[in-house]
């Protein structure tokens, strides 16, 4: 795997990890925002930011497989060919 595809599956593997953790616990991640401020929010993006690209950089690091974006999207193919069976 050249850098960029290692950049792009550890991209999309920390994408994921942050999704599931922001649909089961999202409390891990962010704060509540429903009374906060434009600052505050602004300051819980950039957190969220840094973590992603602190956690692509640390994925970077392990192995990866070789196929892990291949398998991201065929579950995207799959999706899609299960909306279009229920339509």
């Amino acid at each position: 795997m050249d850098h960029s595809s290692t950049t792009l599956a550890a991209a999309e593997l920390a994408d994921h990890y942050i999704e599931l953790i922001l649909s089961t616990q999202p409390e891990l991640l962010v704060a509540d925002l429903s009374d906060a401020d434009a600052e505050e929010i602004v300051h819980q993006a950039e957190r969220l930011a840094l973590y992603r690209q602190t956690l692509i950089e640390q994925l970077q690091e392990q192995p990866l497989p070789n196929d892990f974006a291949a398998d991201m999207d065929d579950d995207e193919d799959e999706e899609e060919e299960d909306e279009e069976d229920e339509n």
